[in-house]
This record gives structure tokens, C-alpha cells and sequence, in this order.
């Protein structure tokens, strides 16, 4: 009768240890704002022929910089032309992911640059950035103003 007992307190023991292994709360984990996240923050945009060549600042989580795109419009009277004064409605982009020609990201700088722009066009333009990380929203610099 006591090996009968004995045997019934260890399944009981090795239930209750493995019913203690699935409970507690199960998610996916999460990125952590604060660690995981960053800005972008123009240093210097330069207008070179029919190019614009960026510099931009990459504050905070720099490593986690999946993609980012050069959003931009020319401004002026032709058909499909941002008018000045409006507000920025981007028309056009260029996009530049990690590993990928144009996409140099030196420590915290970043280099973009996108060409065939016409020369004596002003453009107004920004840059987003895309985490790797899907939870973490889209980020922005201002909008900037690029002349021939």
C-alpha cells in the first residue's frame, strides 16, 4: 500500500511541475520604445547638377534602420508640379534599404542620393525612415527645401 502512495504523490508532483511550465502569460515579444527606436535628422542636403546628395542624422537606435526613402516634389507651373506656397504633397520617392547600393550607413550618418532631378527645378523633400522592427511607426524629417 505505501509504493501505491508513493508512486500516486510523484505523478501528482510531475503533473503539478508541468502544468506550473504552461501557465503565465504568452505573447510575442515587443520592441521596447526606448531602446528600439530612433530619429532622423537632416544635416546637410546639397543640390550637385541633376543631383541632391543627404546627409542625415541617424539618433538613437541606428542599428534597427531598415529603409529609407527620399520623398519629394518639384515645384513650380508645369502640369503635375507642387505650387508654392501648398502644402507638401510628395509625388515621387526613392527607396533605399539596408545592403543596398545607396543605402551607406557610417556609425550614425546616413548617405542618400537620388539624381535625374531637373536642374533648374526646385524640389521640396524629406526622409523617412522604416525600423526593421514592424511595431515601430514610420519616422520623418521636416521638409526641406532643395534649389538649382
Amino acid at each position: 500500500m505505501r509504493p501505491m502512495i508513493t508512486i500516486i504523490a510523484l505523478l501528482l508532483f510531475i503533473q503539478a511541475a508541468l502544468l506550473g511550465c504552461a501557465l503565465g502569460k504568452k505573447e510575442w515579444p515587443s520592441a521596447q520604445k526606448s531602446e528600439d527606436s530612433f530619429s532622423l535628422e537632416l544635416i546637410e542636403g546639397v543640390r550637385q547638377d541633376n543631383c541632391l546628395l543627404l546627409e542625415i542624422a541617424v539618433k538613437g537606435a541606428a542599428r534597427r534602420l531598415w529603409r529609407a526613402s527620399v520623398q519629394f516634389e518639384a515645384v513650380g507651373g508645369d502640369n503635375g508640379d507642387g505650387c508654392i506656397g501648398c502644402p507638401f504633397v510628395p509625388r515621387d520617392a526613392v527607396h533605399f534599404t539596408r545592403n543596398q547600393k545607396g543605402f551607406v550607413l557610417e556609425g550614425n550618418n546616413l548617405k542618400l542620393s537620388i539624381c535625374n532631378l531637373e536642374q533648374d527645378k526646385e524640389y521640396r523633400f524629406r526622409v523617412s525612415g522604416k525600423s526593421e522592427l514592424p511595431t515601430i511607426p514610420l519616422v520623418y524629417t521636416d521638409v526641406f527645401v532643395a534649389s538649382p
